[in-house]
């Protein structure tokens, strides 16, 4: 067993929290009902925060709470609150997004363990470096992190890391996925995603027109590569679902529990029992693989595949059903049905009759084509069995009951062992005296979470009731229990001497003169002037940059940085920079925030400063500039630097590490078929797909239509041309 590895599993609700701690969880993560990325989801609330808790830590379990959403200036109060009864139910640690609110914890928490969210976006070296100043304890990086990045930031940098392992895969970068928040005013930063890229999409490139799920992603398995990312530095897999049933959090946690103590040894049955739970595309790597990560032909769970109908033989209510399976049937499996991969129906496994060599007649209200596809996306069975798993805490007991004195107990687990000495005479036996096995009888019933490995009775001639054996055993656990939660050690990663240590937290509102900042991609289309700032968004970054450099250097323009970039990239930016010696950048990512000095970077939209602890944040590490989300339209206050608000511009709504013409239309890197004509159409909105190449590519998926958006009263505004 890899004892440096943590198993970290979903929780939405108080059953999956046990249903994680059952079958093996080292950790799990959960949220509140507010400032979380899952709101629409059962969650927790901060009356049953504390059992959760408890029983977690009596199980040596860490809970960690979600607070990973960006945060308005007017919750600030509301969520000091929250954390502060959050630690009174002693809380291991955090999961920020916002670095407002991280600034803000910080600085009245100093020695909370925060960890970067992976709607940070953190995936390179240089962004876990740009966060040294709020000492995070842990950094959950972004699902598009190679293993190369991975290895070179565990090498340099102690930081624990933090990487999904299972579940669902956003097809935007995440963090900066506006689809929703721009077209529904949903915003998924503000955990009120509405799944937009689950919906089907029209396609369009020349004469090729197809409606398909073009942005929904497969989901991901990174059994295979577990023990690349352990050796990798990884030191936390996280299992993603948060929003989903008990059954995939019971059975993803025992399969991956499973894979870590067997030395990251699996097998396709082990990958099986993941998909019978939630499978949607049977499965990627990720990003680590070259497969393609989206699946057109349907947007949910499609099981395991098992066999096909045979006939259907219809009745007045109810048909019957013929399906020749793979697999067993049993009363509470749920078949999915489709037709040439297209979803078509559910039948749940309830009157049915088992003939022989697998097949099967289902009664159902249900018609379907004959051959159509079944597939199963409910074993009962193995969801029987993972869901049957009980985790509990070994006991041994030592009880002395000599006539004439007090009761003493001895209980000890693998935790702490204490003493208890009861109030309880013990009477010497008139008639029947008390037996062991009495003794062993009443304390085996030590109830959900402890179990009775071994007793020693030291018995003389007494005697006691049957309620005053239980009394002992329920008092004595009651101590263990409670000794227990008390010497349970809080891991803390944050140095006591950090060097954050923001004096005054007071935000306060000095204007400065806000001007207007022109972004473009096009020097062609832009008339200069001295006084305005600009913002150069280029398609590739490559010789061009330096030709147009050549040409408008005396002007003030900054290099609009991508959302992505890995350590090479870096490098090739850096040099460019180099070249580039008058120009500055806009960060759109933390890896970008130092590549040159503090003058010359604007903080960029991609950023998401949302608020103003955001803000003075940014101030108080030398920053000048900053643009705001346009996410956000609230009123928020200077602190002493300049901030932007866009006016009128093309939004870009998502970031994608894959490339849209690979996937669709048989494009390779060798062979690039990429010519700026493909777009996506959701109803009556198209969707551009652009691509910003670096050494690898990356596509923005971007409004074919101008977007005007509120500026507030303190801000200067940016314009598209």
């Amino acid at each position: 067993m890899k004892k440096s590895i943590e198993l970290l599993s979903p929780a939405g609700n108080f059953n999956a929290l046990k249903c994680a701690i059952n079958n093996g969880a080292d950790a799990v993560y959960l949220g509140l009902s507010e400032f979380n990325a899952r709101s629409n989801i059962e969650n927790f609330n901060i009356e049953n925060l504390a059992d959760a808790v408890m029983l977690a830590h009596l199980h040596n379990v860490k809970v960690y709470l979600t607070l990973n959403t960006l945060v308005c200036d007017s919750e600030f109060e509301e969520i000091l609150k929250l954390v502060k009864k959050s630690l009174l139910c002693k809380i291991d640690a955090f999961i920020v997004q916002d670095i407002g609110l991280a600034y803000f914890l910080r600085a009245n928490f100093p020695y909370i363990e925060l960890h970067a969210s992976t709607q940070m976006g953190i995936c390179n070296l240089e962004g876990i470096k740009a966060l040294k100043d709020i000492n995070f304890s842990r950094v959950v990086l972004a699902r598009e992190t190679p293993l190369s990045e991975i290895k070179r930031i565990s090498e340099n940098c102690s930081i624990p890391l933090e990487y999904f392992i299972q579940g669902a895969l956003c097809v935007s970068f995440s963090g900066n996925c506006y689809l929703c928040s721009l077209l529904a005013s949903a915003s998924g930063n503000r955990g009120k995603c509405k799944q937009f890229c689950r919906l089907p999409y029209i396609l369009e490139h020349d004469s090729t027109k197809e409606r398909g799920y073009f942005l929904s992603t497969k989901d991901f398995c990174m059994l295979q590569y577990l023990k690349e990312l352990y050796r990798s530095g990884v030191s936390s897999f996280k299992i993603e679902g948060r929003a989903r049933r008990e059954g995939y959090v019971a059975v993803a946690t025992g399969v991956y529990r499973q894979a870590i103590d067997n030395n990251f040894i699996y097998n396709e049955k082990d990958k099986e029992e993941l998909k019978y739970v939630f499978n949607r595309g049977d499965f990627i790597s990720g990003y680590f693989g070259q497969e393609k990560i989206i699946y057109y032909k349907s947007q949910n769970h499609i099981g395991v595949e098992i066999g096909k109908i045979e006939k259907i033989r219809k009745g007045k209510k109810f048909n019957e059903i013929h399906i020749k399976s793979s697999k067993k049937l049993k009363k509470g499996d749920v078949l999915k049905i489709f037709d040439r991969e297209r979803e078509i129906g559910v039948i749940s496994v309830v009157d049915f009759k088992e003939l022989e060599n697998g097949k099967y007649i289902l009664t159902s209200k249900a018609e379907f084509p004959k051959n159509s596809n079944v597939r199963m996306i409910i074993n009962s069975d193995l969801e029987g069995k993972y869901l049957a798993n009980q985790k509990k805490i070994s006991v041994k007991a030592s009880l002395i009951l000599q006539p004439g004195e007090k009761a003493v107990v001895f209980l000890e687990s693998a935790f702490t062992k204490i003493k208890y000495e009861s109030d309880i005479v013990v009477e010497k036996a008139k008639t029947a005296p008390l037996t062991k096995e009495d003794c062993q009888k009443q304390f085996a019933k030590l109830g959900d979470e402890f179990i009775l490995e071994e007793i020693e009775i030291d018995l003389g001639d007494a005697f006691l009731t049957k309620a005053q054996l239980n009394l002992l055993r329920r008092e004595s656990l009651k101590k263990l229990e409670e000794n227990i939660l008390i010497n349970y050690q809080i891991r803390e990663n944050i140095d006591k001497k950090a060097q954050f240590s923001p004096k005054n937290i007071e935000i306060t509102d000095i204007l400065h003169k806000n001007g207007e900042i022109i972004e473009f991609s096009d020097f062609s289309k832009i008339k200069f002037e001295d006084e305005k700032l600009y913002i150069y968004k280029p398609a590739s970054f490559d010789e061009q940059i330096l030709s147009s450099y050549k040409k408008f250097s005396k002007y003030k323009i900054f290099i609009s940085l991508p959302i992505m970039a890995d350590g090479n990239e870096i490098n090739l930016i850096k040099k460019i920079l180099n070249q580039c010696s008058n120009w500055g950048v806009v960060a759109n990512n933390y890896y970008s925030l130092y590549l040159t000095t503090k003058e010359k970077t604007i903080i960029g939209s991609g950023l998401n400063v949302f608020n103003s602890y955001a803000v003075k944040f940014y101030a108080e590490q030398g920053f000048k500039n900053i643009i705001l989300s346009f996410e956000n339209h609230d009123y928020i206050k200077n602190c002493g630097v300049n901030t932007y608000s866009y006016k009128s511009f093309f939004p870009e709504y998502m970031y994608f590490r894959h490339c849209p013409y690979k996937e669709n239309l048989s494009g390779t890197c060798q062979k690039c078929n990429y010519d700026n004509k493909l777009t996506y159409k959701l109803n009556n909105v198209r969707f551009d797909l652009k691509r910003i190449k670096l050494l690898s590519c990356q596509f923005v998926l971007k409004s074919k239509e101008e977007k005007t958006m509120p500026v507030p009263k303190n801000c200067g505004f940016i314009e598209e041309v």
